[in-house]
């Protein structure tokens, strides 16, 4: 008997190295939904759209183990976010102290 499998979409603006450290910690599958030809594709060219890229979904076998991870995922962006200004500050002193 085959296990049902449980997917779940992640917003694109999260960064991958969060999804793929929740991925291996929570025993996740990491893919990317199907493009829809309403999203990626040009209705009246039919060809790709450029800007266009497809969510990240994580699979697993538990919903539990899912909600685990987007739990995880979300703590960590935002913990990424709220740091991020210190780390540009820390970086934009590292390159003009190059120049000085």
């Amino acid at each position: 008997m085959e296990r049902k499998k449980y997917a779940l979409p992640i917003p694109r603006a999260i960064t991958t190295g969060i999804i793929f450290e929740a991925a291996e910690k929570f025993g996740l599958e990491v893919d990317q939904e199907k493009a829809s030809p309403d999203e990626a594709f040009d209705p009246h060219t039919g060809l790709p759209v450029k800007d266009y890229v497809p969510r990240i979904v994580l699979i697993g076998d538990s919903p539990e183990k899912l909600l685990a991870a987007k739990e995880y995922i979300y703590k960590k962006h935002e913990e990424w976010i709220s740091h991020l200004e210190e780390w540009r500050t820390k970086r934009r002193e590292q390159i003009l102290g190059k120049y000085r």
